[in-house]
C-alpha cells in the first residue's frame, strides 16, 4: 500500500498521538464482534439477559457461566499485529495513548501501557451493588462468587447496555482528544456512542485525522486521511513506511 507523503509526516513528527480501537481490530484474533451479522455473539443469545444488570439480576449463575465460557475462549486467542505495532509505538515516542472500546485485554498483552479502556475488561470483577472491584485472585469457582467487601454478587467489571460509561476513563479520553496532534481510529464502526464522539472531537479540535477500517463509516467524509484493509496488515506496512525499521 503507498501512503501520502503528509501521512507519514504527521505521524512521524507527531508528540501528542491516540489510538482509538474498536471491535474490528480484535476481529483479526478471533474475537466475535457484537454487530457483524455474520460473526456476532449476539445471534443465539439475548443481549437483555447476558448484557444487562436486570438480566444478571434475573439469573445470575447462567450469565456469570455465559461470561466464564467468553473468558474461555478468549484465553486461546491472542493480539495479533495492530495491537503489537500499538505497544511498539509506545515504546519508539513518547505521547502515545491507547484508547480502546474493547474489553478482551489484548493492548496490554501487546505491552501497551496505561490503556485506557471505556468498555471495562472482562477478565476483571465488581460487585453488582456497590461496584466494589474485586481482586484478581478472587475464588470464581463459585457461580457467581460474592465481593469480600460487602458480600454482594459480583459481575464482569465492563459497560453493560443502559450503563454509562466510567466517568474518569471517559473524562481523560476526551481531554486527550481535545488535545493531540494525529488521532487514529481503528476498526470503529462509530454506531456506539459516546464513544463514537470521540474521533469527531479530535477533529474539531484540529487533530490530523486517520481512519483504518475496511468498510465506509459515517467518519469517512470527516477523516483526513482513509485507509481501507484490515488493520492488522496496515498498521505493519505504516510502521515500515514512517519508522523504515521492522517491528521490534
Amino acid at each position: 500500500m503507498q501512503f501520502d507523503d503528509e501521512l507519514l509526516n504527521r505521524l512521524r513528527q507527531a508528540k501528542r498521538l491516540v489510538f482509538f480501537t474498536g471491535a474490528g481490530t480484535s476481529t483479526e484474533s478471533g474475537v466475535p464482534t457484537f454487530r457483524d451479522e455474520q460473526n456476532s455473539l449476539w445471534i443465539n443469545f439475548d443481549a437483555t439477559r447476558f448484557a444487562t444488570e436486570s438480566g444478571f439480576r434475573a439469573n445470575p449463575g447462567q450469565v456469570w457461566q455465559w461470561y466464564a465460557e467468553r473468558r474461555q475462549q478468549l484465553q486461546t486467542l491472542s493480539p495479533n499485529p495492530a495491537h503489537r505495532v500499538m505497544a511498539a509505538w509506545q515504546d519508539k515516542t513518547a505521547g502515545v495513548t491507547v484508547i480502546t472500546q474493547n474489553i478482551d485485554g489484548f493492548h496490554q498483552q501487546a505491552g501497551s501501557r496505561d490503556v485506557i479502556e471505556l468498555h471495562g475488561n472482562i477478565t476483571a470483577n465488581k460487585c453488582v451493588d456497590f461496584g466494589h472491584v474485586a481482586p484478581m485472585d478472587v475464588n470464581l469457582s463459585d457461580q457467581p462468587p460474592h465481593c469480600q467487601q460487602c458480600g454482594s454478587l459480583l459481575r464482569p467489571d465492563i459497560v453493560w447496555f443502559g450503563e454509562a460509561l466510567p466517568a474518569v476513563a471517559y473524562h481523560f479520553a476526551e481531554q486527550l482528544c481535545f488535545d493531540c496532534e494525529v488521532f487514529v481510529c481503528i476498526g470503529c464502526s462509530m454506531e456506539v456512542y459516546p464513544a463514537a464522539s470521540l474521533p469527531f472531537n479530535a477533529a474539531r479540535s484540529g487533530a490530523y485525522l486517520i481512519q483504518i477500517n475496511p468498510q465506509a463509516t459515517p467518519l469517512d467524509e470527516v477523516a483526513d486521511c482513509n485507509l481501507y484493509g484490515k488493520a492488522g496488515e496496515i498498521l505493519p506496512q505504516l510502521w515500515q513506511a514512517v519508522w523504515q525499521e521492522p517491528l521490534p
